[in-house]
């Protein structure tokens, strides 16, 4: 079968319906009635899925996919925060276990730490993944952010 121009044509139509509807019900589920930090960062995070998956798919740039990586790189940071750094995954396995993430605690001293106000983190592995995540999210946005466009 040979594919025509209009039939090209209402496959786009159809895919990037079909975008704009799974991107609706990305920030119907972002939006919370708590206004803290986390709230901004389910929003950026709908934001950067939505926009990930654009880029991975639709994008008409060469590095269109190459962005959406940095864009999923950024969601995973996201996650890690919005975790606290593990404190999930630690309470679920027990006090008296190693923490389950591999963390480098010898570069402590290179990252620097956010005020972490009333947060309280189980053990110091768990504080410096937050604290790196932390780090590196802000760094990815603002060194790369500028360059995400189509």
């Amino acid at each position: 079968m040979v594919r025509t121009k209009k039939h090209r044509h209402a496959r786009r139509v159809r895919d990037l319906r079909n975008h704009r509807e799974w991107a609706r019900r990305q920030w119907i589920n972002a939006f919370d009635e708590d206004w803290d930090y986390e709230y901004l960062l389910f929003i950026l995070k709908a934001k950067l899925t939505t926009m990930a998956r654009y880029f991975r798919n639709r994008a008409y740039i060469r590095n269109g996919p190459y962005y959406g990586k940095q864009m999923e790189l950024a969601v995973r940071l996201i996650n890690i925060i919005l975790a606290e750094g593990g404190e999930v995954d630690y309470a679920r396995i027990g006090i008296g276990f190693k923490f389950p993430y591999k963390v480098n605690i010898r570069n402590r001293s290179r990252i620097p730490s956010p005020d972490h106000h009333c947060m309280r983190f189980i053990c110091k592995e768990q504080q410096l993944r937050f604290d790196k995540a932390w780090m590196l999210l802000w760094r990815l946005l603002s060194e790369k952010m500028i360059t995400w466009s189509d």
